[in-house]
């Protein structure tokens, strides 16, 4: 009875004849069946950048500056309200900690014109300086009452970041464990350059850690495994893979296939598929050198299964030499937690 498993191949070309025979010569000495890997953790909802929503907010915040200075305070104050609407309803957009920088500190504007408005316009502008840091002191006509203490920034780790995302905070390239300010903050986490989470998230005075809601990477993903690769005769595993059996596999430029068993972050030895011959290992190649139990998952191209996928990143895998350019591909998938012998 054939096993599942999953094919993608990690190529800028599509399988040849040669290498899909290979390939399927491997697949039935296993008793394998293909399919598609499984699928990454969903991206945000709103990935794309949106300029129109970027003029809009703009114009909004130019309207509110008119109306202070026309002493319009209410068309003003409608015009801020609509301009934070729209932030918190786009975080995604990457400079939206400096729009909302300048919300507050219009919104501080309005609120110095009213005579009790001091400490609300040094309330609003501390919570500017939270998401952008301290502003030079601006020229008014008009003092500013009680002024804004810079605000103090302690330790705070981000939980739900995994290694290898890019977390931004307050539109800033920073790592999980970071020092910040209580108060509210923008923050967006990609991964392998999509965007999958981003929000306003408010941390606490005395807060020493701040949970962000970002999926996490589900096991025998392209996310999970697709880093794998080979370097100087050896098959190097993803850094923190969570699959828990899946093949690395490459094109020969003599003909046949590498081919390395990996188990999470460790890769057994390469070994050479190509039937008929003998093994790097010594072993014949339609021997039981690979355990029966496993459910692999196989790397392929969309050009020869419509669920593959299409994945080449320039100098991510390397290439045997000498000989024409090799192709590359990797075979994975899920198993019962047993252990194998390297």
């Amino acid at each position: 009875m054939s096993q599942t498993a999953v094919l993608v191949w990690l190529s800028a070309s599509a399988i040849s004849p040669g290498f899909r025979a290979d390939l399927d010569a491997f697949a039935q000495s296993r008793l394998l069946r293909l399919e598609a890997p499984r699928e990454n953790a969903a991206s945000f909802a709103a990935p794309a950048y949106a300029p129109d929503v970027v003029a809009q907010i703009e114009v909004l915040l130019e309207e509110a500056r008119n109306a202070t200075a026309s002493l319009e305070q209410s068309r003003a104050l409608a015009a801020l309200e609509h301009a934070d609407r729209l932030l918190h309803e786009h975080p995604e957009l990457p400079q939206a900690a400096w729009l909302m920088a300048e919300q507050l500190e219009l919104t501080a504007d309005v609120e110095s014109t009213a005579p009790d408005g001091a400490s609300a316009s040094a309330t609003l502008r501390t919570r500017a300086a939270t998401l952008e840091g301290a502003r030079a002191t601006p020229f008014s006509d008009h003092a500013l009452g009680v002024e804004p203490q810079a605000p103090a920034s302690h330790p705070v780790s981000a939980d739900g970041v995994e290694p290898g995302d890019t977390l931004e905070w307050d539109g800033v390239h920073t790592g999980p464990e970071l020092s910040t300010a209580a108060g509210e903050h923008h923050v967006r986490v990609s991964r392998n350059g999509r965007l999958l989470w981003a929000g306003f998230v408010v941390v606490g005075e005395n807060a020493l850690r701040v949970r962000l809601p970002v999926p996490e990477t589900p096991a025998c993903s392209l996310d999970d495994i697709a880093a794998g690769h080979f370097a100087e005769g050896r098959a190097l595993a993803a850094p923190h893979a969570r699959c828990e059996s899946y093949v690395l596999a490459r094109g020969r430029a003599d003909g046949g296939i590498d081919a390395a068993l990996c188990e999470r972050e460790v890769c057994g030895k390469v070994v050479v598929w190509q039937p008929g011959t003998t093994r790097s290992d010594g072993a014949a190649a339609t021997g039981h050198g690979w355990p029966r139990w496993a459910t692999y998952t196989v790397i392929a191209s969309a050009g020869v299964l419509a669920t593959g996928l299409v994945l080449w990143r320039a100098g991510v895998f390397d290439r045997p030499a000498p000989g024409p350019a090799s192709t590359n591909f990797i075979y994975m998938g899920q198993v019962k937690p047993m252990g194998f012998g390297f």
